[in-house]
């Protein structure tokens, strides 16, 4: 379904949509119709000599520097130019077309001067399936994500490079816009500032690594449940009178997917004599998982402002003609602290996991499962079942301990100390990209080992846990003989990716 965009109303759902799935995006009547009025009111501020940042001056430090109108073309250029500094990897190309959409979305909210035709090139490469090469290094989140988005601009004006549609082949970037049919803009007015400061590469891979980590939340959701299966865990650790004892909203709402996912089951009963109480990886996930999900929606709400927000320097207003070069609005501390805050929150996710997964694999806390879930067919002494799994698990999380430290905090001042204070904000957003794609590994390895746990207790999992269960059984056999335990991990992460578990 096509997107359209206005620089109020863009959702996460739309962002994966252009991103991931390829939509088409579009300029609303009414968004154009601010910019047009935007760059007009910006053309006549510079011909009545109304001194602009970056326009009449110079950039940064460099902003006591006046500019004569005839160098602005030139200037423009050279801004994109010489923030195009970034180092590292190339961005994934869904993450690169989310920084371009939510540019585009900020831009067309009309308060940055950019020219129309600009903007239109813009959501021309995006629909074209022209996706620059933007290193992920280098941008500190203030002033904007400068060096990614300079990148990101660079084949608007045939320099850079780009890739066309799903293909690993860079080409110049005049090339791959002449291929598909994108005449190269004119820069002028403020164009060059406009595409570069605002907070959207944390933005464009915080969003992504945000619907990311509700598929994860969800899929953790039944792998606790198919672990508790698997235990004989008891029903009151996630009863509603529990939850609303301690009313957060996502402890109230995990609680309620483990009480459907636990309906009808054989094995998670009530308290029992000889069995009150659960370990606490078992007893407490509405707890850890809750928090996960308060988590999720205090990070929605941030982002859906930053990605409809004015993200810029300067700003202009159209109903009188006002501006102002001393905004702070591309500052990304917001959307920093709250994908640090997620990044937190799915490690603890992770965490919790890997302590479940030792539980199925050591005989000691397993229920009289054979150790390492060592199928009881298999010939005795000479398989290790699930044993290295559960250290691939370990190892994962000792990995996210590692990138524990928070980015949003780590300022150094940069341009001459004249931006004495940055968020680090893009960090925050990698940073959180990394400990989703990590934490879904790591429940990936317990859905392996409950399912494999289910199968060698020949139950069967309650009727809400049953098409997870015939998800992972799809993919992955039960395991009576030794195989290759890292191709169904990978496997069995696919279906977490796919969203394939609740």
């Amino acid at each position: 379904m096509p997107v359209e965009i206005s620089g109020e109303t863009l959702t996460i759902e739309q962002v994966q949509a252009v991103a991931q799935r390829g939509a088409v995006a579009s300029l609303a009547a009414a968004a154009r119709q601010r910019v047009e009025q935007s760059a007009a009111t910006l053309e006549r501020m510079i011909a009545g000599g109304t001194p602009i940042y970056g326009v009449t001056t110079g950039f940064g430090a460099l902003d006591g520097r006046k500019v004569a109108g005839v160098d602005n073309a030139q200037q423009q250029r050279s801004l994109l130019r010489s923030h195009a500094a970034g180092v590292g990897p190339p961005m994934s190309l869904a993450a690169t077309r989310a920084m371009m959409l939510i540019r585009a979305n900020v831009l067309a909210c009309g308060m940055m001067g950019v020219q129309p035709g600009t903007l239109d090139a813009l959501l021309a490469m995006l629909n074209r399936q022209v996706t620059p090469r933007v290193p992920e290094q280098g941008s500190v989140g203030a002033c904007g994500d400068l060096a990614p988005l300079a990148h990101m601009a660079l084949p608007l004006i045939g320099e850079g490079q780009a890739r066309l549609g799903a293909s690993d082949t860079w080409l110049p970037g005049q090339e791959a816009m002449a291929q598909a049919g994108i005449p190269l803009v004119e820069l002028r007015g403020r164009d060059g500032i406009a595409l570069i400061n605002g907070t959207e590469q944390t933005t464009g891979i915080g969003v992504l690594a945000l619907a990311a980590a509700r598929t994860l939340v969800n899929a953790a959701e039944c792998a606790a449940a198919l672990s508790m299966e698997a235990l004989g865990s008891l029903t009151d650790s996630f009863d509603e009178r529990v939850a609303l004892a301690k009313p957060h909203p996502g402890q109230i709402e995990s609680s309620r997917r483990l009480r459907e996912l636990a309906t009808g089951s054989a094995a998670v009963l009530a308290p029992r004599p000889g069995r009150l109480r659960d370990a606490l990886s078992l007893r407490c996930v509405p707890q850890v998982l809750g928090a996960a999900r308060d988590a999720l929606a205090h990070c929605e709400r941030t982002l859906c402002i930053e990605i409809n927000a004015a993200n810029d320097n300067p700003l202009f207003g159209l109903a009188d003609g006002w501006v102002t070069s001393n905004s702070g609005n591309f500052h990304g501390q917001q959307a920093g602290e709250v994908l640090d805050y997620l990044a937190t929150s799915m490690s603890s996710v992770a965490v919790m996991s890997e302590r479940r997964s030792a539980r199925l694999v050591d005989p000691a806390t397993n229920g009289g499962l054979p150790a390492f879930l060592i199928h009881p067919d298999a010939p005795q002494g000479v398989n290790s079942g699930f044993m290295i799994a559960q250290y691939t698990a370990a190892s994962l999380v000792a990995e996210l301990r590692m990138h524990s430290v928070p980015a949003s905090i780590q300022s150094i001042p940069t341009c001459a100390n004249t931006e004495d204070h940055v968020p680090m904000a893009p960090l925050a957003a990698r940073r959180a990209a990394f400990a989703v794609r990590t934490a879904m590994q790591v429940v990936a390895i317990e859905l392996l080992l409950a399912a494999q746990a289910l199968d060698i207790r020949r139950l069967e999992p309650s009727p809400a846990l049953r098409a997870a269960y015939a998800a992972v059984r799809a993919r992955v056999p039960v395991m009576i003989n030794d195989r290759v335990v890292g191709e169904d991990i990978a496997a069995v992460a696919a279906l977490l990716d796919a969203g394939r578990f609740g």
